[in-house]
């Protein structure tokens, strides 16, 4: 609203100068009001530019979930120290899960209950809060697609329920694991806390999952394997800031740990790291992708080739990829247009811009004062 208020005004100044004529005529420079608004203009523009670099991003909290969800293990339980389901399966077999749901709280809730199948987040951890998110190029079975539909339930206040869930497992072999959870909502949304980067409205939400891994062979370990998908640029990401971005996939029904990833960003052919990331902890699901983001920090970015080098390593494996790739003209303006890193770049600019200005200002305003002086002059001498 500040940054709208403040277009339409400068917009106001700009007609109001326009209106007058005052760039072609001599007398804008010389009455003090008209020069308070060239003043105006210029701090409206440093105004406008540094604005969206200091506003504070607001942030969401939430409370607590207002119910609890345990499992119930059963027999074919793999790993019996866990809480949640690790399940050893045969193919074709049918088994129920059944989880207890309790309403913590004084008023009615209705929860959704569902199966969905883990994906990996463009932040580089596992998540399991969508039903489908889309099944990988390589991945045979979706999780939720083995369970029964998602299903609603209703709890009275201080009621506890069990609740069932029907899994089947494909007619043939499976080699690693199927991963996903059985997610419970709370229906009821919270309010609206604020607004996100793209402008969209933030509301709180209650959920609790809870793990289910199957598995046929628990006795054969299938080991993870990545892939170096595409590399893109973007100016708008989860980094909320211009980046180049690395799809990785994890082509395999198996998860490599917890990994650290260091990628660097050079010029075509060239040996001089330009801007690079690092980061440790990134986790995937199975058979699942996501972008890895390398912002560009306080690099400005000329269109071109580039060249990317990227090490992912876990306790399994470590996989190197080396690829090249072009930026454009244009994703290298944009790219740097929206780099609040380079906020001093665009701040000397502009005050170079108005440091031009100002010269000419003062120089016209010298010479029709030099002129105004000569004129006079000259009718005194024509008058003796």
């Amino acid at each position: 609203m500040v940054l709208k208020q403040l277009y339409q005004q400068l917009n106001y100044q700009i007609l109001k100068i326009r209106s007058e004529k005052s760039w072609g005529n001599p007398t804008f420079f010389r009455e003090g009001e008209r020069m308070k608004k060239l003043h105006i203009l210029m701090l409206s523009l440093i105004g406008l530019f540094l604005l969206p670099l200091i506003m504070d991003m607001q942030t969401v909290q939430a409370a607590g979930a207002g119910f609890t969800v345990s499992a119930n293990i059963p027999d074919n339980q793999y790993n019996e120290a866990l809480s949640s389901f690790d399940l050893v399966m045969k193919p074709n077999q049918t088994e129920t899960l059944s989880v207890v749901i309790e309403n913590l709280e004084d008023n009615t809730k209705t929860i959704s209950a569902a199966a969905n199948t883990g994906y990996t987040t463009d932040s580089g951890t596992e998540a399991f809060d969508k039903h489908n998110p889309g099944k990988s190029s390589q991945a045979e079975y979706q999780f939720s697609q083995l369970f029964d539909q998602p299903q609603m339930i209703t709890l009275k206040p201080k009621e506890t329920k069990t609740v069932n869930f029907k899994v089947k497992m494909p007619d043939q072999l499976y080699a690693g694991v199927l991963k996903g959870a059985l997610y419970f909502k709370d229906t009821k949304a919270g309010s609206t806390q604020g607004t996100d980067q793209q402008g969209f409205s933030v509301k709180n939400y209650y959920a609790m999952a809870i793990g289910v891994v199957l598995r046929e062979h628990p006795n054969i370990h299938t080991p993870a394997n990545l892939k170096l998908r595409r590399i893109r640029v973007s100016e708008t990401n989860y980094l909320h800031e211009p980046a180049v971005l690395a799809k990785l996939e994890n082509v395999r029904a198996a998860t490599p740990g917890a990994m650290t990833i260091n990628a660097k960003v050079s010029k075509h052919k060239g040996s001089k790291t330009l801007f690079g990331y690092q980061r440790e902890g990134i986790t995937m699901a199975t058979n699942s992708s996501f972008e890895y983001g390398i912002p560009l920090g306080d690099s400005w970015i000329n269109h071109g080739k580039y060249h990317l080098h990227l090490v992912a390593k876990s306790s399994q494996k470590t996989w190197v990829f080396d690829r090249d790739f072009e930026i454009s003209v244009n994703q290298a303006m944009q790219m740097n247009r929206k780099n609040k890193n380079l906020w001093w770049i665009w701040l000397i600019i502009i005050l170079i811009i108005i440091f031009i200005i100002l010269l000419i200002t003062t120089y016209y305003l010298g010479y029709r004062r030099r002129k105004k002086q000569d004129e006079k002059q000259i009718k005194e001498l024509e008058k003796q």
